[in-house]
């Protein structure tokens, strides 16, 4: 309570009692504050109680609702992790289920009939494993990478098709925490073909309207947009700095140019604008029109590369050089980018492109104007089940078979342009190599047998097959592994045999590929009466080459067309399950047996596939324990600043 300070001799009473009221005052409102905090358990009810404490709570209180929000961001890619995981579960269960068929079904005690109940069996199995691979959670499909609006693999025609992508979809956790929580079908399933890799660098060239952010540029890091010092030198060098950060495309990057270089000297350049500095002839650097007694120079500004990411310093451009053949601003190959600005170093001639696939075929037509956009569509368009990409290096196309159970092949239609020649993705072509044929088995060739009754290598066991042609000259062909490395290899080996016997190469016989379709090409000019045909002698290469079937067409040439080894087929889950159905059916052993041995692959597949979820469900695990740890230490602190001490409470109030 306040009294009057002792020191002071004459007080007027108002004062001493204004003094008096004030200390009542004060005592009062301390108690109601303490009754307050007894009530609400509260120790800071208003701001101006402690503003420092009550600004650290603020800051506690908005770090503690967003921990709250993160939590329930890790519960909901947990159970959608867990979902996947048990889903997963399933489809190891099913191909354990499949290969206990594959196993039951060789050797003896197994006939016709019982296989083709198993065949059965083994449909319904592929049946449920197209379903499984619908699982989603909270409306998200889990197996369709980060295409989550609808499950990832239907069915088409009598196949199945992969229509999920080939990135996972991640969840945003905050501090720093991404979680896929899908996975793609083809990580768990093989479900997406992608063995037709373009072979050809298809070497775009420029265009005005080609994007900056497209071209990998001089140093090879790409183009960043800045600052370049032009100096202009008609005897007495005038400097002029140019801001290219504002550019987009080249086009926008040649008319700052060379506004900057005429606006400093009108005379420096020739012709009109624009057009005194453009794109070479050769569409891959820039080129300068400079007038006569003039050289211009480029320089970076500072720490900048723009000058140099163009491919523009270290150079005197004047009349006699009006661009620098070293450089190569090397343009990506994108979606615009149309078939008339491609220049591989091949070349190549524009007309058509055959897809076939699942038995079913379509013709895509291709002109300078079409844009790689385009292609794409008009072969999807196809509905054929394959899918044209721009490969990840951004230099050729790729060609994806999305169907399951489908052979697919990208083939010339004969009218001599060998159009998918030239942009690298036909499918059986010189550079393809032999361990794909027959969907990856390879070519078995004779070699290096040895005779069992000498014990010596035995040369006429390792001879693979025999040619006859129309007028009955036989020759054989005896291939080593160096003959069957890739069908160029091969054809040379063909050839050389038929050399080494006799034969004019190519006048009167030639071993190549059909200039229409697929496949490996026979033809002489003997004009025999008989048709060309090929004998196995030892191993299976002739029946792997595809040269037991085929086709014989008489004249002049006369050409024997064998079969395509080397078609596409998506190495799939799904694909191995309907090889063994038809395997069944058909009362396969061999089919079977192979089934069965791609089937433990398969299962592999699955498991680490699972082995992956399960690890990402151990990190989001430890994430958000140590988000627990750190949301209980910030509710720690903020309950010492906020909460009320009862006991000194208490003690104070009484």
């Amino acid at each position: 309570m306040s009294v009057v300070p002792p020191n002071l001799a004459r007080v007027p009473n108002l004062l001493s009692t204004g003094i008096l009221n004030r200390g009542v005052t004060r005592n009062s409102v301390a108690m109601l504050k303490l009754q307050a905090q007894l009530t609400s358990g509260v120790k800071i009810n208003n701001p101006s109680d402690d503003p420092v404490a009550a600004s650290l709570i603020a800051q506690l209180d908005e770090k503690l609702e967003r921990a709250d929000q993160r939590q329930r961001n890790f519960s909901h890619a947990e159970n959608a992790l867990n979902t996947l995981d048990q889903t997963l579960g399933e489809a190891a269960r099913l191909v354990d289920d499949a290969r206990t068929v594959a196993l039951s079904q060789l050797g003896v005690g197994a006939d016709a009939a019982s296989r083709a109940q198993q065949a059965d069996v083994v449909d319904s199995i592929i049946r449920e494993l197209v379903t499984l691979t619908g699982a989603e959670f909270d409306g998200v499909a889990l197996l369709g990478g980060t295409r989550t609006d609808k499950p990832p693999i239907e069915a088409f025609f009598d196949g199945y098709r992969y229509i999920g992508d080939r990135s996972e979809l991640q969840a945003d956790l905050g501090g720093g925490v991404d979680a896929p929580i899908t996975i793609t079908g083809e990580r768990a399933l093989g479900s997406l073909s992608a063995r037709v890799k373009g072979d050809v660098d298809l070497n775009p060239v420029m265009l005005r309207s080609t994007k900056l952010a497209d071209l990998r540029g001089q140093n090879g890091t790409g183009v960043a947009p800045g600052q370049i010092e032009v100096e202009i030198d008609p005897g007495v060098p005038v400097t002029v700095t140019v801001d290219l950060s504002q550019a987009e495309t080249v086009g926008d990057a040649l008319d700052m140019l060379e506004s900057a270089i005429r606006q400093t000297d009108p005379a420096a350049l020739t012709g009109a604008f624009p057009g005194g500095v453009d794109i070479a002839p050769s569409g891959q650097r820039l080129a300068l029109n400079v007038a006569a007694g003039y050289t211009i120079r480029f320089r970076d500004v500072g720490s900048g590369t723009t000058a140099s990411d163009l491919g523009l310093t270290g150079f005197n451009y004047d009349p006699a050089n009006p661009d620098n053949p070293a450089v190569d601003l090397d343009p990506k190959l994108t979606q615009d980018t149309t078939f008339a600005q491609l220049a591989p170093a091949g070349g190549l001639t524009l007309g058509n492109v055959v897809f076939t696939n699942g038995g079913r075929t379509g013709t895509v037509a291709i002109n300078g104007a079409m844009t790689i956009a385009d292609f794409q569509r008009a072969v999807a368009d196809l509905q054929l089940g394959i899918r044209v990409d721009i490969s990840d290096d951004a230099r050729s196309l790729d060609v994806l078979n999305e169907v399951s159970g489908w052979l697919m092949s990208v083939e010339e239609d004969g009218g001599g342009t060998l159009t998918a020649t030239g942009l690298g993705i036909r499918s059986l072509k010189g550079s393809t190599p032999l361990s794909v044929f027959n969907n990856g088995k390879g070519v078995e060739i004779a070699d290096g047998v040895i005779d069992p009754v000498t014990g010596l290598p035995d040369p006429t066991r390792n001879v693979d097959f025999r040619i006859t042609l129309t007028d009955g000259t036989q020759f054989d062909v005896d291939l080593t592994p160096a003959d069957v490395v890739d069908v160029n290899a091969l054809l040379t080996a063909i050839n050389n045999a038929a050399g080494a016997a006799g034969l004019t190469v190519p006048a009167d016989f030639q071993a190549t590929l059909a200039d229409g379709g697929n496949g490996i090409v026979l033809e002489d000019t003997l004009g025999g009466p008989n048709a060309i045909s090929v004998q196995s002698l030892n191993g299976h290469a002739a029946e792997d080459l595809g040269l037991l079937g085929g086709s014989f067409t008489p004249g002049a040439p006369a050409r024997f067309a064998g079969e395509d080894r080397a078609k596409v087929r998506v190495d799939s889950l799904i694909t191995t399950l309907m090889d063994l159905r038809d395997a069944l059916k058909a009362n396969d052993e061999r089919g079977m047996q192979l089934a069965g041995e791609r089937l433990e692959a398969d299962g592999e597949r699955v498991l680490a596939a699972r082995a992956i979820v399960g690890g990402r469900t151990q990190r989001l695990k430890a994430a958000q324990r140590r988000l627990e740890d750190d949301t209980l230490l910030d509710q720690t602190v903020k309950s010492k600043l906020q909460n009320v001490d009862f006991a000194e409470a208490a003690s104070q109030l009484s």
